[in-house]
């Protein structure tokens, strides 16, 4: 699903958010016009707004008396019903552009909530906690490279390769650089290579149509995210060759992708394409970094006790 079509959606929960306060709204007015009495005194009470606003002069200041008059009955009879006229309209969920999801000619602070959950949503994003701001590392060569990936998602315009050995944080990196690009409103996919390749395979066995849709929603996105690739168990006219068209269209298109390795670079040469690996390897559009240190999900085995 693209960008557009996700838009799409955010706009239509919005519109059904309006509809709902306005229906409850309409819902208590029927029920109010039941009583003879509100009736009555809501008609009286209308009338009188209509003719203040028509009149000038003096004749403007008797309307305007006549009408705090037929106020003053109306708020009674609201009171009595444990009711203010305040209660006679609309309860927006957005008090700022009363459910509409724009302010003149901008969208609306609940508009871009809205399509950000839904990009998160979409995302496949597996932990929405990992954030830069979480994201703590003591190797200084880790944190350069932490923060020019922070620059890459902010810039919108390179390829990240990540390279290291196992638990060195790439996948904790690339969750974090997918977190932050949801927030700026970028539509993101998250794949690990397993889910990739699975995904690759399911086109592969699938109608001409079903096929395109799965590549069409692979090639869209602003961010694609593939993490541990070299995982997977490679397809025979599967994973290379589709995993070349996604690559190779997206830089057509100038989307961002961002892969995370286990692999050092040779053995990703020799596992892949070397069409792929040109194209992941271009300085020109990729920013290529590589993660330093032991495996940090590993803790120290206890010593053991004296005898």
């Amino acid at each position: 699903m693209n960008r557009q079509q996700l838009l799409q959606i955010a706009q239509s929960k919005i519109a059904e958010k309006r509809f709902y306060a306005e229906a409850q709204c309409d819902s208590l007015l029927q029920q109010l016009r039941n009583n003879p009495e509100y009736k009555r005194c809501e008609r009286i009470f209308r009338m009188a707004q209509v003719q203040y606003a028509m009149q000038d002069g003096e004749d403007k200041s008797i309307a305007k008396s006549q009408l705090d008059k037929c106020k003053a009955e109306f708020d009674k009879i609201l009171a009595d019903l444990n009711l203010t006229e305040q209660d006679l309209r609309p309860k927006y969920s957005c008090t700022k552009c009363n459910d509409t999801g724009h302010i003149g000619m901008s969208a609306c602070n609940c508009l871009e909530t809205e399509m950000r959950n839904l990009l998160l949503t979409a995302s496949n994003i597996i932990d929405t906690n990992c954030t830069f701001e979480n994201l703590s590392d003591s190797n200084a060569h880790n944190k350069a490279v932490i923060k020019k990936a922070r620059k890459v998602i902010e810039n919108g315009q390179q390829n990240m390769l990540i390279t290291g050995n196992t638990g060195t944080g790439k996948t904790t990196l690339m969750l974090a650089c997918a977190n932050l690009a949801v927030s700026l409103g970028k539509n993101v996919l998250f794949y690990t290579a397993y889910n990739l390749n699975s995904l690759f395979l399911e086109a592969h066995l699938s109608e001409l149509k079903l096929k395109n849709d799965i590549l069409n929603t692979l090639t869209d996105a602003d961010i694609l995210i593939i993490d541990d690739l070299g995982t997977e168990i490679v397809y025979k006219n599967v994973t290379a060759e589709y995993l070349f068209t996604v690559i190779n269209e997206r830089i057509a298109r100038k989307k961002q992708t961002f892969v995370s390795t286990n692999l050092s670079l040779q053995d990703f040469r020799d596992r892949y394409d070397e069409r792929i690996f040109s194209r992941l390897l271009d300085q020109n559009t990729t920013f290529v970094a590589k993660l330093e240190g032991s495996d940090k999900r590993l803790t120290s085995k206890p010593k053991k006790s004296g005898n």
